[in-house]
């Protein structure tokens, strides 16, 4: 019974993050034409910008809102997050107030542009503490009507500003994410009545009890916020702009399923973890029941992709995408080993792993340059870069997934086991069908 309302709260988070995504998609036909390349190509780098901001604007404490047992406990820890999410962006906010000056920069949508990173970043904190609150008290089928409500709310107001073609994006995004902050603050006991002043005594207790998540987790966070661009800084200078769009469109449209799946699973699955993590046998027998469902779910598309990708962009997208389908199959068997282990990654933070994810993240930066480097700088030629890149991904996801079971108590022999007959029901027919019928 429990294990089906586990089940059950996955397929309701995940049909609200499937609405979430599909809104912007529709409301994508409309902006495309209010608003040109140029408009989109900075709302983009001002949205990087404020996203980096966003990263160190909580100090990271939205991940103990999970932990906390009583919602005494989230309250404090949520003000305590709060007053320093406002006190990140205030400064964010004086520096760009001073760039303007010292630099004297023209042009008013650039000033206003400016302006709004510290309140997109703001607002994209408070957001998360929302969602964690909403996570720790397992309210899942509210987190989805969130999650649709801000995608709703931000492609209306963008449509809206287009008065305003250069900020207009921009403005919506923070316009429409302020108001469903605000609007589901309200709703909740922990955030209700949060005035700005200085940290009490049980907000300090409680910053310095997880005090390890602003000392690693925040840097854990940037090492691999820039792992994950790496290609776009790496590529473009080694192999040009076109072989850095053919990569960048092959990994895009896999990663979009994979990302759906690892956000739905990874929230409900911390909140089942947090209440079982001090019986081991119980956590155990989840973790290897979710593993299991997730590779069965995952194998057959990926191994498709990764046999016949090639073909299949042909197919759909056209002779001129057919070597992103070759990178597909290339990226294939690493965004499976992805999908398998981000979303049990998650136990890291039940667990207050905060050390082991920072050097994590530390390590696989340094391995992604010097594989993506000697692919560009010795061997010169994109696959190998790509495949090196790939592989690098392979070997870590595998050891975080392996590292992920073993602290849910699950036996990695009998994961091995399970996975060498899974691959032999599915994978073996299907390299049949490549070598003799469909090659």
């Amino acid at each position: 019974m429990l294990n089906n309302d586990f089940y059950r709260d996955i397929a309701s988070l995940f049909s609200g993050m499937f609405l979430a995504r599909l809104f912007p998609a529709v409301f994508a036909l409309i902006i495309v034409r209010i608003y040109s390349p140029e408009n989109f190509g900075l709302f983009v780098l001002y949205l990087t910008i404020a996203s980096v901001i966003s990263i160190l604007a909580t100090g990271k404490y939205e991940n103990a809102i999970i932990l906390a047992e009583t919602a005494e406990e989230r309250k404090h820890i949520f003000r305590l997050s709060q007053k320093i999410n406002f006190a990140v962006n205030l400064a964010a906010l004086i520096v760009a107030g001073l760039y303007i000056f010292l630099f004297r920069v023209s042009g008013f949508e650039h000033l206003i542009m400016l302006l709004m990173i510290p309140f997109y970043s703001f607002s994209l904190g408070a957001t998360q503490l929302i969602r964690n609150i909403l996570i720790g008290t397992k309210k899942f089928k509210i987190l989805s009507g969130l999650e649709v409500w801000r995608a709703i709310t931000i492609g209306v107001f963008q449509c809206a500003f287009f008065i305003f073609p250069v900020f207009g994006l921009f403005l919506g995004a923070v316009a429409g994410q302020l108001i469903v902050f605000f609007l589901y603050a309200r709703t909740l006991p922990e955030t209700k009545e949060f005035k700005l002043s200085v940290l009490s005594q049980e907000e300090k207790r409680y910053a310095l009890r997880y005090i390890d998540f602003p000392k690693y987790s925040v840097a854990s966070e940037m090492f691999n916020f820039i792992s994950s661009q790496l290609p776009v800084f790496m590529v473009k200078p080694f192999f040009g702009e076109t072989m850095l769009g053919l990569y960048s469109f092959s990994h895009r449209y896999i990663s979009v399923p994979i990302q759906l799946m690892s956000i739905s699973i990874s929230r409900v699955y911390i909140q089942k973890a947090q209440s079982l993590k001090n019986d081991l046998k119980a956590l155990g027998d989840l973790t290897f029941s979710l593993f299991k469902k997730q590779f069965w779910t995952g194998i057959i598309p990926f191994a498709v992709l990764g046999l016949w990708g090639e073909c299949l962009f042909r197919f759909i997208f056209g002779a001129e995408w057919e070597f992103s389908g070759f990178l597909a199959q290339i990226l294939a068997p690493w965004l499976f080993l992805v999908m398998l282990s981000s979303p049990l990654s998650s136990i890291l933070i039940v667990f207050e792993k905060q050390k082991f994810s920072m050097a994590f993240n530390v390590v696989l930066l340094t391995a992604r340059v010097l594989s993506l480097a000697a692919g560009g700088l010795i061997f010169r030629d994109i696959t190998t870069a790509i495949a090196l890149y790939s592989l690098t991904g392979f070997v870590f996801f595998a050891a975080l997934g392996a590292y992920s079971l073993k602290l849910a108590g699950v036996k990695l022999s009998g994961i091995l086991f399970f996975m060498l007959k899974a691959l032999l029901v599915t994978l073996l027919p299907l390299i049949i069908i490549k070598i003799w019928l469909i090659p």
